[in-house]
């Protein structure tokens, strides 16, 4: 019987002893294919979450360009309308510079600074505006001006810190009006049909809203909801008594 040194793939593959290698090589190339998917998903995630961190801080100093410009203009002017609330209500017509802002800039800032919280908040409600901070939801008041002013965001981004806030808390929103100090006296839990909480009120007050559970997969079925009330108004607003209705580390157990 005659040998030759030279063995076809096919006959290769047909060795029994082979078999193992192949196959452990085969999970090789598995293995390595899903490494690189879970690294460049992680790089994904890491880019875009210092895009949107980086969009954030430019909404926070644009913000603070438009506050200062319309504080030298009240000086220079001495004009009580520049402090016209009207000039408050945000407007997609209006180009260019000034009180009246675009989508493309904030018209206020929210601050809660027991968790660290500081965001710019657009008019429009849209995606990148809930990502890059926060947005005013249109048909309720605009900023510092009488009844409820509600703002949304994502709880995957900067609204996630709502989890920690407590029954108490200072909230500070800033419009180019000025900036307006706020307690939070209601913190709950509620179905996107519910939408009493934007309810229009009497007395200043903010409705912040986000998803819920924070930490759920996919759609989260329920609604968070922070509302706080003006510190100057608070004596008008005795018929709003503190209320908790979520779980105190925000989450259900």
């Amino acid at each position: 019987m005659k040998h030759s040194f030279y063995t076809s793939p096919k006959q290769l593959a047909r060795t029994p002893a082979c078999r193992p290698v192949l196959a452990t090589r085969g999970f090789v190339f598995l293995e390595l294919g899903l490494w690189i998917s879970g690294i460049a998903l992680i790089a994904l995630y890491l880019a875009s979450s210092f895009v949107l961190e980086h969009q954030r801080s430019q909404g926070l100093a644009s913000f603070a360009q438009t506050r200062a410009a319309v504080i030298v203009e009240d000086d220079l002017t001495d004009d009580s309308a520049a402090m016209d609330p009207a000039r408050m209500q945000p407007d997609p017509d209006q180009n260019g510079p000034g009180p009246v802002q675009t989508s493309s800039h904030p018209i206020a800032v929210l601050r809660l600074p027991d968790v660290g919280l500081e965001v710019p908040v657009y008019a429009d409600l849209n995606e990148l505006n809930l990502s890059r901070g926060a947005a005013w939801i249109d048909g309720t008041a605009a900023p510092n001006t009488t009844g409820n002013m509600a703002i949304a965001a994502h709880r995957d981004r900067h609204f996630r810190p709502l989890k920690d806030v407590r029954l108490g808390d200072l909230l500070e929103l800033e419009s180019l009006s000025g900036p307006r100090a706020f307690l939070v006296i209601r913190i709950l839990i509620v179905d996107p049909e519910d939408v009493s909480v934007l309810d229009d009120s009497s007395v200043s007050m903010v409705t912040l809203v986000t998803c819920y559970p924070f930490y759920f997969v996919g759609t989260a079925p329920q609604r968070y909801i922070v509302q706080a009330i003006a510190l100057d108004a608070s004596a008008q607003a005795t018929f709003f008594k503190p209320t908790l209705t979520a779980p105190a580390s925000g989450e259900t157990t």
